[in-house]
């Protein structure tokens, strides 16, 4: 497996600034985030992170908490690892199927229409909108299969990590700089390079 390691510095082309406060390595306890932690834990990438952090939704499979307490246990990494929390995600999915507000999960979705539905037939008119010219009965049930748009990874990974950074540069509750002071990595392997890309903040 092949890793690409993406700083802010890297893409503004500038090089490592004497004003970065923190090193933190975004810690999702899979291969590409524990290959960059175990990389710099031997000195094969750096400079070392200051910390790593793990944002924990509260329903993760059995083997990542597993694999999170061997990264934590004793001579593994030489830096701290900090867990934070947005909630539990699947107590919030339950919650939502009464009315609650809810993060969409990216799940797949399964629409049947019965056979004996009367459904539209359409054209495109003169101005090219489309028309319904007749209907047609469905001779057998139709599946329509889906997926809703995922919001999860922004409110139960990205936000408590952002925020936990912020706390630990001193700035919560105050103003970004324009400049950077964090250094945050991000394993992401190459064969989902599209997936890289600036922070869009400035600090």
């Amino acid at each position: 497996m092949m890793l690409g390691l993406l700083t802010s510095a890297a893409v503004s082309g500038a090089p490592a600034s004497e004003s970065i406060r923190l090193r933190v390595l975004s810690l999702g306890a899979g291969v590409q985030s524990t290959t960059l932690a175990l990389m710099a834990a031997h000195g094969e990438v750096g400079p070392m992170p200051d910390c790593a952090i793990f944002s924990d939704t509260g329903w993760e499979p059995k083997a990542v908490y597993e694999h999170l307490a061997w990264l934590m246990s004793p001579n593994v990494l030489p830096f701290p690892i900090h867990i934070v929390s947005a909630g539990n995600i699947r107590d919030d999915l339950i919650a939502g199927a009464q009315g609650a507000r809810w993060a969409s999960i990216p799940a797949f979705t399964r629409n049947v229409t019965p056979a004996g539905t009367a459904m539209p037939v359409f054209d495109e008119g003169d101005d090219g909108e489309l028309v319904a010219i007749g209907e047609r009965i469905l001779p057998t049930d139709r599946v329509d299969v889906g997926m809703i748009r995922r919001q999860c990874t922004k409110d139960y990974k990205i936000v408590p990590i952002r925020r936990k950074v912020r706390e630990l540069v001193d700035l919560t509750g105050r103003r970004s700089p324009s400049t950077p002071i964090v250094e945050q990595w991000i394993g992401i392997s190459l064969d989902e390079a599209i997936r890289m890309q600036p922070s869009f903040e400035d600090w």
